[in-house]
Order: C-alpha cells, then sequence, then structure tokens
C-alpha cells in the first residue's frame, strides 16, 4: 500500500482539481492560459505545504520531550503500528488469564487471613491484646496542594478501576480538591487507605506478535488516578525532610 506525501492536504487537492479542470477546459478551447496560470498556483501551493511540514517536524525535534521526538521519527518514517497480535477475545480467555495474574494474591491473602486476629485486637510483647490507637501524624494535606497536583494531572494517562480519568480531574480541579482534601487527610488519620484506591484494572499486554501461552501476556495494573495524585503529595512530604545530600535521580 502506498502511503501519500506526508504534505499533501486539502489545499494541495483542490489546487491540483482546479489545474486538471483547467487543462481540460484549455483542450477544447484551445487556450492554455488558464491551465498555465492553474499549473503555476498548484506548484506554488506544494512550495507552501511543504514549508509548513518542514516547520513542523522542526517543532517536533526541538521541543522537550521523548513523545515529540517519536511523532517526528513517525512523520519521517511514515511508521505505522503493526497489528494487535490478540486473535481471539472470547470470555474463556478472560477468565484464564484473570486467574493466572492473580493466583500470587489469592496465596498471599490466605495467608494474611490466617494469621490475622478474630477480634480485631494487636498483640503485645507480654501476651496482652491492645485496641488500636490513632496517631498524630505531621502531614496535612491542603487544599491547595491537592489543587496543585489534579492540575499537572497528564490526561493522556489511561483510567483505574474507579472510572475517574485524568481530564476530569484536571479540568474541575478548583471543585474537587475540597472534597479529595478531605478524603486525603482522613485517611491519614486513620491510616486506612480507601478500598477504591488499591483496586486496579489489569490489562493483558502482549509480549510478541502472536502469543500462544498465558505466559506471554504481561499484566498491567492501571490503578486510581486520585490514588496517584495522593501518593505524590505524600512522596514530596517524604522527599522534602530527606537531607540535601541524596542524589536527586534516587528513585527507590
Amino acid at each position: 500500500m502506498i502511503h501519500p506525501l506526508p504534505w499533501v492536504d486539502n489545499t494541495i487537492r483542490k489546487a491540483l482539481n482546479s489545474r486538471t479542470a483547467a487543462y481540460t477546459t484549455g483542450i477544447i478551447s484551445r487556450n492554455m492560459d488558464e491551465y498555465k496560470s492553474s499549473a503555476y498556483g498548484e506548484r506554488r501551493v506544494v512550495r507552501e505545504a511543504k514549508r509548513r511540514y518542514r516547520r513542523k517536524l522542526e517543532t517536533q525535534f526541538q521541543q522537550s520531550g521523548s513523545r515529540s521526538l517519536w511523532q517526528g521519527l513517525r512523520m519521517i518514517t511514515e511508521y505505522r503500528s503493526p497489528p494487535s497480535g490478540l486473535m481471539s477475545a472470547d470470555k474463556s480467555l478472560a477468565n484464564e488469564l484473570n486467574t493466572f495474574f492473580t493466583r500470587f494474591e489469592a496465596t498471599s491473602s490466605s495467608a494474611n487471613a490466617s494469621s490475622a486476629s478474630t477480634n480485631g485486637t494487636i498483640g503485645t510483647a507480654n501476651g496482652a491484646c491492645a485496641e488500636p490507637t490513632i496517631e498524630q501524624h505531621p502531614l496535612i494535606i491542603t487544599e491547595s496542594d491537592v489543587r496543585r497536583v489534579f492540575k499537572r494531572v497528564n490526561t493522556r494517562k489511561a483510567v483505574g478501576s474507579d472510572g475517574i480519568c485524568g481530564r476530569v480531574l484536571k479540568a474541575c480541579a478548583d471543585q474537587l480538591a475540597p472534597v479529595f482534601t478531605d478524603i486525603f487527610n482522613l485517611s491519614l488519620t486513620l491510616g486506612i487507605v480507601p478500598s477504591s484506591f488499591k483496586r486496579s484494572a489489569i490489562v493483558p499486554v502482549p509480549k510478541k506478535p502472536r502469543p500462544s501461552d498465558l505466559n506471554d501476556y504481561r499484566p498491567v495494573a492501571l490503578t486510581s488516578v486520585g490514588m496517584k495524585c495522593f501518593e505524590k503529595l505524600v512522596r514530596d512530604f517524604i522527599t522534602s525532610s530527606l537531607p540535601a545530600s541524596m542524589d536527586p535521580l534516587q528513585f527507590a
């Protein structure tokens, strides 16, 4: 399949149609003056379209960011994404992948359930049981902090299991900041993370063009965008208390 030239747009197509019509009219009337004028205009439109395409490529490479760089390379090489290797999308495959991906989670949850206390108390060193207490935490999240992190949300990120997309958080940051501020501070005070924040949607991504086994799929967890914002606020608080000699590239 031959792809059209990347700089060809509607203006060039209109100029080509006008040139063709002028040529047909000139053959009939034996007067090619209109055709010559249309051909000159068509060449001028092509030159201008090439200039626009060149400026667009230069902008892609001058911008700071890997995404714009790769977009420019795809435009130059006319790269097309290969077709998906997922041949079947039946219900049985989804159930098998669900069981395969959650096999470790089921084992850990059963082990935690067997070791947890049935009455909800915490064991002490002398064997006595004490009720869990609420300790005062040093981190207090403000509405301005939540509003700031919401307005920096990348709207291209995938939506988590809660269905709240980043575009909503960014566009309605002023309205949602007070609500999420109360949720975040209450979570810090009680030491409990909301269950909706801990849920994730698992998406199977093929490791090879034509997967033939369950191991050929990589599980990608899509977590809540609101939880990611919460994690950023806690991370900023933790890193602010670290010494200045810490390597800025430290990530773990």
